[in-house]
């Protein structure tokens, strides 16, 4: 992890945090929902759909296996750039994890939004 410069080891750790994170929050909250949830909501902030609450799972595991997946990917692009130098490995790997990043960190929005929606049973209106 730390093979690609130190600065590079601490952002893989943060990356590794946000990707199980979503993970960890769903396995505290979704067992203290109703066996049916809100899923879909219309524009008044109604309920439109209805489902199983252990679908709220679905979301923190893309955001682990595309977490887990930015960080081989960054390994092998670094892996593939370390013929050319030691800064440009570094460089090539902390921008695919900057990458992963900011995508994980607007999936932890995402999945927030969903439980919380499904926790007050009430979704985000566009009251005019």
């Amino acid at each position: 992890m730390f093979r690609f410069g130190r600065t590079n080891g601490y952002l893989t750790i943060v990356l590794i945090v946000l990707a199980v994170l979503p993970l960890i929050e769903a396995f505290f909250v979704i067992p203290q929902l109703p066996d049916s949830v809100a899923m879909a909501f219309g524009a008044g902030g109604e309920p439109t759909r209805y489902a199983s609450r252990y679908e709220l799972f679905l979301a923190p595991g893309i955001c682990l296996l595309l977490g887990v997946g930015m960080i081989l990917t960054a390994r092998r692009q670094a892996g593939v750039s370390i013929r050319d130098s030691r800064v440009a490995t570094e460089l090539t790997y902390r921008r695919s994890i900057r990458s992963g990043l900011v995508m994980t960190g607007l999936l932890n929005v995402c999945n927030i939004y969903l439980l919380a929606a499904a926790f007050f049973e009430r979704g985000f209106s566009l009251a005019l």
